[in-house]
């Protein structure tokens, strides 16, 4: 399904962000260790919405930064809103490059998931109802958290995953993330990052890069993706809604033309002046309206 800037969605999703007014603010656990062996880049925060015999839908947000640089602060106001609005946020850290290569950063980003699946009662998380969702590069590894959680090769030896596959997802968002890492190669000087990350270009390394291309992951039953794309279409995003429709899973595109790639990230997701994708007004529309919808009610 293609959503263009603009469209009218349905009244409930706009009523989906009225709750985030005037709620009470959210618990914050910064630093939470998840695997102790990589210092900072084995910690995430949370934002837990307040105290009650309830367990949360949860969203596990992964930064960006071409898998070079950013980290887990980056999502803290949107963190904060929509864990007022009921559901249990984490932003986790990763390891990046120059040592993090492929599969480090999947890999840690499986065991964020796997953490938060083990750790589930000590923070009121349904464990079967956690979206993982990314920009950029961070978009990138949602989508393969979404669709090869469940892949031997790329599961995690952390403690909370002990080396093996964990179920997938609910849910997949990826804001402005490339899905397939082949085509990002030869787009806009992206690939000495990526020979980086793979150790070779993609006729070097080619089932490096299939591994980590979440496209290639795609088959039916995959979790229900919401994938939304800023002005340029780098990376293979409108292909990847094509292959999930294609093998009947279910798939929302939204095109957010007037936004940029990697303009600043506004604090307040409201303050929006053709910014990133994901802080435009129609994307934190769809977003929770697409969580509402996958997950339920938080």
């Amino acid at each position: 399904m293609l959503l263009q800037q603009g469209v009218k969605l349905p009244l409930f999703a706009a009523l989906a962000i009225v709750p985030a007014l005037g709620c009470v603010a959210p618990r914050e656990l910064h630093d939470v260790t998840y695997d102790p062996r990589h210092g900072d880049a084995g910690r995430l925060d949370l934002y837990l919405p307040e105290l009650d015999d309830h367990a949360h839908a949860t969203v596990l947000f992964i930064h960006g930064g071409s898998w070079t640089t950013g980290d887990k602060s980056i999502f803290a106001a949107a963190g904060r809103r929509l864990a007022s609005s009921g559901f249990a946020v984490a932003s986790t850290n990763y390891r990046l490059l120059p040592t993090g290569v492929f599969p480090d950063d999947a890999e840690d980003c499986m065991c964020a998931y796997a953490y938060l699946r083990a750790h589930a009662a000590d923070y009121a998380i349904d464990p079967e109802r956690i979206v993982v969702m990314g920009y950029s590069a961070g978009g990138h590894l949602a989508g393969l958290v979404g669709l090869a959680a469940d892949d031997p090769a790329l599961a995690s030896d952390c403690d909370a995953a002990g080396g093996q596959p964990v179920p997938r997802p609910a849910a997949v968002i990826s804001a402005s993330g490339p899905q397939d890492l082949r085509v990002l190669w030869g787009q806009f000087g992206m690939g000495s990052t990526l020979e980086r990350m793979f150790g070779g270009t993609p006729d070097a390394q080619p089932a490096a890069y299939a591994l980590g291309s979440p496209i290639t992951h795609v088959a039916p039953g995959a979790p229900p993706f919401l994938i939304i794309q800023d002005a340029i279409d780098f990376g293979g995003m409108v292909a990847m809604s094509e292959a999930l429709k294609a093998a009947g899973d279910q798939e929302t595109l939204l095109h957010i033309s007037g936004s940029a790639h990697v303009l600043e990230q506004w604090d307040e997701p409201g303050e929006y002046e053709a910014g990133v994708s994901s802080d435009a007004p129609e994307a934190w529309i769809a977003t929770e309206d697409f969580l509402f919808d996958t997950v339920g009610a938080p």
